[in-house]
């Protein structure tokens, strides 16, 4: 039987079924059945004692066996531990993001001594078209845009 397939071994239950529903239709044969003998295993417990037998009546009521109530506690589970982040590259300014370097700015209020960019930096004049911003970074004027 541990050889059949599942769909054969569900016709096998289904054609054994229909066997035990047309024996017990009929009142001689389960008279027949009442009358074998309760089936039991031999002494040496591998098989059974009578052949053939009937299955033994259900007690009234059905004694339940007491199973002891066990109560195991859950494991503690520990918190791992805290593990500092690696530090990270400092994040880009905004004014960075917004304005990259090397983009032309407008110059503003532009006079003999220098201009002022759009961020109120001071740009003192330098030689040939050039300012100069109080870091000392040299910015090329052309037309109304500083080009640092």
């Amino acid at each position: 039987m541990k050889n059949l397939k599942p769909a054969a071994l569900a016709a096998a239950f289904l054609l054994g079924s229909l066997l035990c529903t047309n024996a017990w239709g009929n009142p001689a044969q389960a008279d027949a059945y009442a009358r074998l003998p309760v089936c039991k295993l031999s002494a040496d417990g591998k098989r059974l004692a009578v052949e053939p037998c009937r299955t033994a009546p259900a007690a009234v009521p059905m004694p339940r066996r007491p199973v002891p109530l066990t109560l195991q506690r859950m494991p503690t589970n520990k918190l791992a531990p805290q593990v500092a982040m690696p530090a990270g590259q400092p994040s880009t300014p905004i004014e960075t993001l917004m304005r990259p370097p090397g983009t032309p700015t407008p110059a503003i209020g532009c006079t003999a001594g220098g201009c002022y960019d759009a961020a109120g930096v001071r740009h003192n004049t330098g030689p040939a078209g050039t300012t100069i911003t109080p870091a000392g970074k040299l910015c090329h004027l052309q037309g109304g845009w500083l080009q640092c």
